[in-house]
């Protein structure tokens, strides 16, 4: 059996209040008894002394009940602690003071605990032993001992019955509590015994009560501060079943007592006023209980209202629909003469009316000036929600919305915001021309219908705005895409008509240059026939411009034709392919011997003939600007890049100046005179072509003396397998 719910934190509280009104009761008496002072020993005057073994049993079980509320608290000190520790050794002292208080009176010899207590002999007593407390209150001490020992929580039946014990005390003290009030003395003493001091029977009282309500382990008194209907009948009635006897006997005893009427009138009096008291008592319980059901009936049709609205609105897109449905539903839970709702433009500070609905002869839709006017009135009416006429007279601010209600004669009126989670979405309004306000019931279902409206149209707007915004990409894309079209067509034909252009300039170039090419061969026949050296030297340059004119316009053909060329994919292995530039390059340059070391990897899948292009222009371009170097070395590398396969090409050549780097890719750019290196700028471009082709990037580094390093990347291929690697003969 599990232990129910831990007491609430003002029981607690009450609990610790009367454990330490116990333990100043009982300690203020012990120093009473010590110090023999009488004002003490009977704190107030003609209810008796409290006997010092009585006051010790109070301090005891003060702490003890102190403990147990410290148990049950849910944030523990360094007091609370200790008295947690404590509490099963003060409910054990309990037990033996008040047991061996009571084996006393059983044996007839004293125990000796008294004279512990108080070592001096009381004057003119004329009980049997007048230290002691009465037997009453040894019992009573006694099972509400037993009841705080910590016994152990599997034993259920056990618990049952200490609980049981626990309110055999608290019947008990409330009997003797009664005696006091009726002037009975047989109910609270016994013939040659101390008596029950009435503070003694109220201390036995609130300690049985206490722990009822505290303890852990009791369950009775956990279903009368439960939180559930039960629970609120219970506390409602229990007082009145208990006060209502108690405070009528009362009054029948002194009216009994003051001879107004004998015995047998005030028995039938009494019969009376409970069956009448008691009949009160059933006819207030059943209207709270019909309250209450009509409280849960209408709480239950505002969340039928709600379900049946979320079920209504969850399949439609736009605000006007949601809206139409929702003043639809409103209309049929509560009766009005009109409603409307009110949707704000926070850009504009303007209003959307998105549906409004009129019955009758009312016919009101009120008119907004701006959202400012709405927001400074809820802040004027202060922390409630909905505002009403009355409210007219408090706001400082003069909202025309009221003004134009008080002219066209709307008696009733409820104005709900529909909140979002930034800012005010609008407002859902109604109406009535009657002098009748608006039940609360009918406002709160309102209020639950305007919150789940306003998740419904925040969620609505959010995706108009989305669907209007997507639409406008849409629209914009569609036109972007018409432009780049039209632009892309644009590049075709002026590309088309460049090539056109190249090839047919190339031609004619073409043409007079084989031309001047054969007029030289027969001129430089004629002059070997007749040596001269001027004619020679002029024939020469003459001869040199030819070439490099064929070469210019090689090199522009190739580099229009590299973007009509279509990529193949092969496996390719580049330190073969490097092997047959460097041998071609030798023979090219016979007297020039460069060291050279190449490591290109493992195969990648390319286009043999572009990367044959690519490294013919990149060596070559290193071997060339190395023939003024003392030891001229070339090196091809390859690193694995997080784009792909990247290499490097680096000589130790005159190098160039880091200035003119963005340049050096550019067709016909070159950084040195033909004279000192020939060349005509198409070598790099070319390089840089094939690199962009395979989506890569190509850049160089330098240091004027000192060489060059020209890095590029080719992240649209990929190393092959190794059963598909190409080597080198």
């Amino acid at each position: 059996m599990a232990a129910p719910p831990g007491p609430p934190l003002a029981l607690i509280a009450l609990a610790r209040t009367i454990a330490i009104l116990c333990v100043a009761v009982g300690g203020t008496a012990l120093i009473g008894w010590w110090l023999s002072q009488p004002i003490f020993q009977i704190l107030v005057p003609g209810l008796g002394t409290l006997k010092p073994n009585t006051a010790l049993c109070f301090v005891l079980g003060g702490i003890s009940l102190a403990g147990l509320a410290a148990h049950e608290h849910p944030h523990v000190g360094m007091l609370s602690r200790l008295l947690i520790r404590i509490q099963p050794v003060a409910a054990a002292l309990l037990l033996l003071v008040a047991s061996m208080t009571l084996l006393s009176y059983v044996l007839r010899f004293p125990v000796g605990i008294d004279r512990l207590l108080v070592p001096h002999d009381p004057p003119n007593h004329i009980v049997l032993f007048p230290w002691r407390m009465s037997p009453i209150s040894a019992i009573s001490f006694s099972l509400f001992a037993i009841a705080m020992l910590p016994w152990p929580a599997r034993l259920t039946r056990l618990w049952l019955a200490m609980e049981l014990t626990v309110l055999l005390v608290m019947v008990g003290s409330l009997i003797m509590v009664l005696g006091y009030a009726y002037q009975a003395a047989s109910l609270y003493s016994l013939p040659g015994f101390s008596v029950v001091a009435l503070h003694t029977a109220l201390g036995l009282l609130l300690l049985s009560l206490a722990v009822l309500t505290v303890h852990p382990r009791f369950v009775l008194a956990g279903q009368v501060i439960a939180s559930d209907r039960a629970g609120a009948e219970l506390r409602r009635l229990l007082p009145a079943a208990i006060l209502l006897p108690v405070i009528v006997g009362w009054l029948l005893l002194q009216g009994q007592q003051g001879g107004i009427y004998d015995g047998e009138i005030g028995l039938a009096m009494f019969t009376a006023l409970n069956m009448l008291g008691f009949s009160l008592l059933v006819w207030w319980n059943s209207q709270i209980v019909r309250r209450s059901d009509h409280a849960l009936l209408a709480h239950l049709r505002r969340v039928e209202a709600v379900a049946e609205l979320d079920r209504a609105i969850l399949g439609m897109r736009s605000t006007r629909e949601i809206a139409g449905k929702a003043l639809d539903h409103l209309r049929r839970i509560i009766p009005c003469a009109g409603a409307s709702l009110i949707v704000f433009d926070r850009n504009s500070s303007a209003h959307r009316l998105l549906a409004a609905g009129t019955c009758g002869s009312t016919n009101f839709i009120p008119r907004v000036h701006s959202v400012a006017s709405y927001e400074e009135a809820l802040r004027d009416v202060g922390t409630e929600q909905t505002i009403r006429l009355d409210d007219l007279r408090t706001l400082e601010c003069k909202a025309e919305l009221f003004a134009e209600l008080r002219q066209a004669g709307v008696v009733s009126y409820v104005g709900l915001p529909l909140r979002g989670e930034q800012h005010l979405l609008g407002m859902l309004e109604l109406i009535d021309g009657h002098a009748q306000w608006f039940s609360d019931e009918h406002v709160q279902a309102a209020h639950s219908i305007a919150d789940q409206l306003a998740i419904a149209l925040q969620q609505a707007l959010l995706r108009e705005d989305i669907e209007r915004h997507t639409a406008s990409l849409e629209r914009r894309v569609e036109e972007r895409t018409r432009e780049l079209q039209a632009m892309n067509q644009q590049l075709t034909f002026a590309n088309r008509d460049l090539e056109e252009f190249t090839a047919s300039a190339a031609h004619d170039l073409r043409a007079p240059l084989n031309a001047m090419s054969g007029h030289c061969g027969m001129l430089r026949d004629a002059i070997e026939r007749q040596p001269d050296e001027e004619a020679s030297h002029r024939m020469e340059r003459i001869e040199a411009s030819v070439r490099r004119m064929n070469d210019v316009i090689d090199g522009m053909l190739g580099l229009a034709q590299l973007t009509k060329i279509e990529l193949a994919r092969k496996p390719i292995d580049l330190n073969a392919v490097a092997a047959e530039v460097i041998q071609e390059l030798q023979l090219q340059y016979p007297g020039h011997r460069v060291r050279v070391d190449i490591d290109c990897g493992p195969p990648i899948c390319a286009d043999p003939r572009l990367m044959r292009s690519l490294l013919v222009n990149l060596l070559g371009n290193a071997w060339k600007y190395t023939t003024r170097t003392a030891e001229p070395s070339v090196t091809l590398a390859r690193k694995e890049d997080k784009c792909g396969p990247a290499f490097v090409v680096r000589d130790n050549g005159v190098g160039f100046d880091m200035n003119f780097a963005q340049h050096l890719f550019e067709p016909f750019r070159r950084m040195h005179t033909t004279s000192e290196f020939p060349g005509v700028g198409i070598g790099l471009a070319t390089a840089a072509r094939i690199v962009q082709r395979y989506g890569g990037r190509i850049w160089a580094n330098s240091v004027i003396g000192q060489g060059a390093s020209f890095y590029f990347t080719l992240p649209q291929s990929a190393a092959t397998k190794n059963d598909a690697r190409v080597t080198a003969d």
